[in-house]
This record gives structure tokens, C-alpha cells and sequence, in this order.
């Protein structure tokens, strides 16, 4: 597993994901399009993903993750309904790394979360938390 900063191991844990995200250069106004991704591991402070583009360090990212059951851990009275049930957390981040896997076709991409909802955040934490204990 890629080295983590100290820091973050001792806030957060780590979860292994496979599930498919959209991630995009972030800018202001929003545009440009997403591209597949998918989850490497993730965490309550951010994540690694594996896509077919390069990003430099320090690159502002959009990613829109949708995987099912962070949405019960979030505050909301209605989140066991309708399109909340389904909601992405979408969230912003940046680079801090970016490794080749395959030159050109896949890489290996490292980034923390900086702009989260803070609710969203401690669902998320929340989440791993719970995942890591059915597994364990």
C-alpha cells in the first residue's frame, strides 16, 4: 500500500474501495467533463483513485462519488428516501500525488480532501468506520 502522511494515518482510516467515481479538473465557472475513475482506498481527509489522465500536484479536482450507504450516516431526516437515498457527495480536492501505472493510460492519484461539507465529512468517517467493523 502507498506510504500515507503521518498525520493523516493517525485522523483517519482507510478504507479499500473499488467503486467507480467522476473526477474533473476543478475551475471556476465550473466545466469542463468528468472521466471514470475508480476508488483505490479512502479516507475521512481524502483519497486515492486510479483514472486515465494525469494531474500535477496541486491540481484543484472535482470528484462525484456514489457509492451506497455513506448517505444513512448523514443527519438528514430524509435520507432514507427518494433521491437522497442516491445523492453523490461530491467534494473537492487536491492532487498531491500522481504516479504512472501504465505510461500514458493509467495513473495513480493521491488527494485530499479541501472543500467537504462538514456533515458530509463526519458521514463519511462515520462510514469507514462501520465498513471497517463488518469486515473485521
Amino acid at each position: 500500500m502507498p506510504e500515507q502522511k503521518s498525520e493523516d494515518r493517525r485522523r483517519y482510516q482507510r478504507l479499500e474501495r473499488r467503486d467507480e467515481v467522476q473526477v474533473k479538473e476543478y475551475a471556476y465557472p465550473d466545466r469542463g467533463r468528468y472521466q471514470r475513475a475508480r476508488i483505490i482506498d479512502i479516507s475521512g481527509g481524502g483519497l486515492q483513485l486510479e483514472c486515465a489522465q494525469f494531474f500535477p500536484v496541486g491540481c484543484p479536482l472535482k470528484i462525484e462519488m456514489n457509492f451506497v450507504g455513506w448517505q444513512r450516516f448523514t443527519p438528514s431526516f430524509l435520507k432514507h428516501f427518494g433521491d437522497a437515498s442516491r445523492r453523490p457527495l461530491v467534494v473537492l480536492a487536491e492532487v498531491i500525488r500522481c504516479t504512472s501505472l501504465v505510461a500514458g493510460h493509467r495513473y495513480e492519484v493521491a488527494a485530499s480532501f479541501t472543500g467537504i461539507d462538514e456533515s458530509h465529512q463526519r458521514a463519511l468517517v462515520r462510514f469507514i468506520r462501520a465498513e471497517i467493523t463488518k469486515k473485521g
